[in-house]
């Protein structure tokens, strides 16, 4: 995946699919696809509505509205937009072609590349359709396979847009990326951009790969490049904002999203995220209530910029009665352009409602493992939402990036404590030991899974000794944060607890490396889903020997992560490389455990398809 791909073919590949509706001369999706090569991304998507009030049963116009959703950076919206496409004509290759780039950047490789085989079925001569189809199958660590696509898609761009050409050297990009060859990615990234040097996209994926590499200088000039090419388009405006945020470049990010505000001087969206911006950039506090306020009046139902208005009057300001009062009294249900007091939705009880949903998560997957529940803590979950509110508050200071995520600095604005045990002590917890993790999704669940799908992040959520947890998220426009934190009795159990769990099916076959610290930071992702056993994390224990065999008994070769204080007394596996689909593998441990020795064996078996693993933000972990 890696973010950002394209937007789909010309009129060539729509010919080479079947069930074309003819329509008189005038706008088209591919008229639309023109307005956003030429940076007028408003202009298209709002062409794009009208096409498909009108046409509400082409699917090539929700098709192309997705793609544009796509590039937008709205992956929810453009997912339903593809998939009513799918419905519309499951066999269309340029619907199948968008979907696949559709699902892939929004994290579902297994689709992605389910799809992806079928649109080069239906449109083999599509080179979109091999690129597309090469950017999953890089991404599910197919490489060989992913070469042999975009060879294919170089061949037949040779002949077609420059929108083509551009794609295929995207492409190429991904996959020397997902290898760790970064001057290759980078080069194939410029030639891409050359290939379209007026298209603002390949500017923005320039500046992406920059902040990826911690270039944060390179991605600043990416963006003030970028920012010179349609002064006059909202959308774009606001992507920039999205990309600038991400490079803690504030000062772009506040121009862009107040010229986008001047363009649409009543957007929710950017009036709350400029809200934000004055709290992390301007320290006034006052004015972000204010923008949240106002975001909230064009935008009734904005539970977004009504938390951040809770937050910041209650962690900032220091009003507690009038953040209360705002968490009661300010947002509208769902569908509601106003609401009387009494059907105002309740921001804090919203936010416990997300911890139960995190906490029920937590706990299949400790059934799974076949651990005891726990509990949440009010506490905690107090302490773990204002850190979550923190990071927002503070995200133009380069000590909160990577593992300084955790720690909170005394002249930091909304500072509760040091770590998560000062924090949770500041609200009443007791003297515990405390684990921490932080993830950048999209709802509590998919936080978990993440969390469970890596190694030093699934190893406090499994321990033994959990006794309680707590967890706090803050969501605003393009940002996302989610903090789970978690108490210990640091008691003794005895207990192996391995994972996946014997006979577990459907286990994911690949893990991106999306993690810090990185556990395997030589390896070339994608690499083999996390094997693990954890031990008591005060136990003494030693490793003997470890083997993972395929279905034919063979061993699989791979990275070992050995009980120690990075790993909670836990032992880590990864094969070197994705573990095939719909197989049976079999786990031998041998270890020592407080002098006593021990052996297990166990079997699981992976997803039928080359399974999703999310990759576009990192989480990170803290014990």
């Amino acid at each position: 995946m890696r973010r950002r791909g394209a937007v789909l073919v010309l009129f060539a590949l729509l010919a080479a699919c079947d069930s074309v509706t003819p329509k008189p001369s005038g706008p088209s999706a591919q008229s639309a696809l023109d307005l956003m090569f030429k940076n007028k991304y408003a202009a298209a998507t709002a062409q794009l509505q009208d096409l498909i009030r009108a046409h509400p049963q082409d699917a090539r116009d929700h098709a192309t509205y997705a793609l544009v959703l796509n590039y937008e950076t709205k992956q929810k919206p453009a997912l339903d937009e593809a998939q009513k496409a799918q419905k519309l004509a499951p066999n269309d290759g340029f619907v199948l072609t968008v979907l696949t780039r559709v699902e892939d950047w929004n994290s579902d490789l297994q689709s992605a590349a389910r799809d992806g085989a079928s649109a080069i079925k239906a449109a083999p001569s599509s080179a979109l359709a091999r690129a597309f189809y090469g950017e999953a199958l890089a991404d599910v660590g197919r490489y060989s396979d992913a070469q042999t696509q975009l060879k294919k898609g170089a061949d037949l761009a040779k002949n077609g847009s420059a929108y083509d050409r551009a794609e295929v050297e995207r492409n190429w990009a991904n996959l020397y990326r997902d290898q760790k060859n970064y001057t290759q990615a980078l080069d194939h990234l410029k030639l891409a951009a050359g290939a379209q040097p007026s298209w603002v996209e390949r500017l923005l994926e320039l500046a992406r790969f920059s902040i990826g590499r911690q270039d944060l200088t390179g991605a600043t000039q990416y963006l003030q490049r970028a920012a010179t090419l349609s002064p006059d388009d909202a959308s774009l405006r606001e992507q920039l904002g999205d990309v600038a945020l991400f490079a803690q470049d504030y000062d772009v990010a506040k121009s862009a999203y107040e010229a986008a505000l001047k363009l649409q001087p009543r957007s929710a969206l950017d009036l709350k995220v400029l809200g934000d911006i004055a709290v992390a950039l301007g320290k006034d506090p006052t004015t972000a209530a204010k923008d949240e306020r106002a975001a909230i009046a064009a935008q009734p139902t904005d539970q977004e910029a009504g938390a951040f208005l809770v937050a910041v009057l209650r962690y900032l300001s220091k009003d507690e009665a009038a953040a209360l009062t705002a968490a009661k009294s300010t947002v509208a249900p769902g569908g509601a352009s106003a609401a009387p007091a009494a059907t105002y939705v309740d921001l804090d009880k919203a936010a416990t409602d997300r911890q139960s949903i995190a906490l029920a998560t937590v706990n299949q997957y400790r059934r799974l493992a076949g651990l005891s529940p726990v509990t949440s803590s009010s506490i905690i979950h107090q302490s773990a939402l204002a850190h979550a509110f923190y990071t927002f508050f503070n995200g133009a200071l380069a000590s909160i990036r990577d593992l300084g995520i955790h720690k909170e600095e005394a002249a930091g604005q909304g500072y509760v404590g040091d770590n998560v045990l000062s924090r949770a002590q500041h609200y009443g917890y007791p003297q515990r030991s405390m684990a921490e993790v932080i993830t950048h999704r999209l709802d509590p669940a998919a936080a978990v899974t993440d969390w469970i799908d890596s190694v030093y992040h699934r190893i406090p959520l499994l321990r033994a000794d959990l006794l309680e947890l707590g967890y706090g998220d803050a969501y605003l426009g393009p940002m996302t944060v989610q903090v789970m934190d978690m108490a210990y009795r640091e008691s003794a159990s005895g207990r192996v607890i391995v994972y996946p769990v014997p006979n577990q099916p459907n286990v994911p076959t690949a893990f991106n490396g999306n993690e810090i610290p990185d556990p395997a930071p030589n390896a070339n992702y994608p690499i083999g889903y996390p094997i693990t056993a954890t031990f008591d994390r005060n136990a003494k224990v030693t490793i003997g020997a470890f083997h993972l065999r395929d279905a034919s008994g063979a061993d699989l070769p791979g990275i070992t992560l050995q009980p120690g204080s990075e790993t909670e007394n836990s032992f880590a596996y990864l094969a070197n490389a994705p573990l095939q689909p719909g197989t049976t593998y079999t786990a031998d441990l041998s270890y020592t455990l407080n002098g006593v020795a021990g052996h297990k064996t166990w079997r699981f078996t992976t997803a039928a398809g080359p399974s999703p693993t999310p990759q576009s933000q990192q989480a990170a972990y803290r014990p």
